[in-house]
């Protein structure tokens, strides 16, 4: 009989935290599951740790694969699962006890729904005994409201918390791009809730208000890191570019965006300028760069309206002083040689000002 739940789970180079993230799946309280474990051809010794699993216990099912990135790896795992819902989990996270049964609670509550929930990053929280469930809420996102949804790109773009319906997946024929290295999530999950409101115009995206979803930030060696920025073949001669495409594809999608309130639109702005700055890091000419991308109508749409709204951003400073060789510079020295500095000031980017 096929299990209700397939969680697919792409493996490399996480041979320190890979027992801890198979130990959080067998630990779950809803027990019809299987694990589709995807060795991306990982070159330590996660191969045999999967292996390994799978003896232990049958509902732990291994692909070992060419190494193909972090879209095929998933791909992989979405070709030979059967169950009635996926989710998808990176191998050097974890996830709460719960997850599933409160995702699956909620999912039988409300069938035109798709069900989402929180995560943290903080392993202080994720370290209490026991999240009160007792009297959890959860939010609804209608398709009206989906720009407060989007808003926070860090639960819209992951795929990693939502519970997605299989056959409804096949139907549309939705998988990961291989060739969208840099926002395989935003693509999918962007087809996804497009299908999902054609065929249900009054269903919604419910939240679970709680983090049930541990992501751990410390691991840069995992798929999900050296897909995109240890890599060095890769090629990030378009990476801002993109970053104004997708921005551009968002604003068509939402548009006219002056119906919405300006706080709403606050991480929209936002977001593509932080993207920006951390991209122009990886190119040979920023400055040449920034000047190219002067020159495209959405990064003026995103100035013309911070300085409407008095919001003031610190990428979007050096942006219009044209100083992306500063920024290449902080990059490359003081990231290396102080970190901690580095990363106060990086995400200075994200304290936006706005202004009544």
């Amino acid at each position: 009989m096929a299990p209700k739940v397939t969680i697919v789970m792409p493996v490399y180079n996480v041979e320190q935290y890979l027992p801890a993230c198979i130990e959080s799946v067998r630990a779950q309280t809803f027990t019809d599951w299987e694990c589709i474990l995807v060795d991306d051809g990982s070159p330590d010794g996660c191969g045999v740790i999967c292996d390994e699993a799978a003896r232990r216990d049958e509902r732990f099912r291994v692909v070992h694969r060419e190494n193909g990135g972090l879209s095929r790896a998933r791909n992989s795992g979405m070709e030979v699962a059967r169950g009635e819902y996926y989710v998808f989990l990176d191998s050097d996270d974890a996830i709460h006890p719960r997850l599933l049964e409160l995702a699956l609670k909620e999912q039988a509550s409300h069938p035109q729904s798709l069900i989402t929930w929180r995560f943290t990053s903080d392993p202080d929280l994720w370290d209490q005994p026991e999240l009160d469930f007792s009297d959890y809420t959860t939010t609804s996102y209608p398709r009206q409201r989906l720009l407060a949804y989007f808003a926070n790109r860090t639960l819209f773009n992951s795929a990693d918390n939502k519970l997605y319906p299989r056959d409804f997946i096949l139907e549309h024929d939705l998988w990961f791009d291989p060739e969208a290295a840099y926002h395989e999530d935003y693509v999918f999950f962007t087809a996804f809730w497009q299908a999902f409101f054609r065929r249900w115009p009054q269903g919604d995206i419910r939240q679970i208000d709680l983090p049930l979803y541990f992501y751990n930030r410390s691991n840069m060696t995992s798929i999900t890191h050296t897909d995109l920025w240890s890599d060095p073949e890769r090629d990030f001669s378009d990476y801002c570019a993109d970053q104004l495409r997708q921005f551009g594809e968002m604003r068509d999608l939402f548009a006219p965006l002056d119906q919405h309130p300006a706080a709403d639109l606050l991480p929209i702005m936002t977001a593509p300028l932080n993207s920006i700055a951390y991209g122009l890091c990886k190119v040979d000419h920023p400055h040449r760069e920034i000047c190219r991308l002067w020159r495209i109508p959405e990064l003026r749409e995103i100035s013309q309206w911070h300085r409407r709204h008095r919001v003031h951003n610190a990428y979007l400073f050096f942006l219009r002083l044209r100083w992306a060789g500063g920024l290449r510079w902080w990059w490359n020295v003081i990231s290396e040689k102080h970190s901690h500095i580095f990363y106060t000031v990086y995400h200075l980017g994200y304290r936006n000002i706005l202004k009544p």
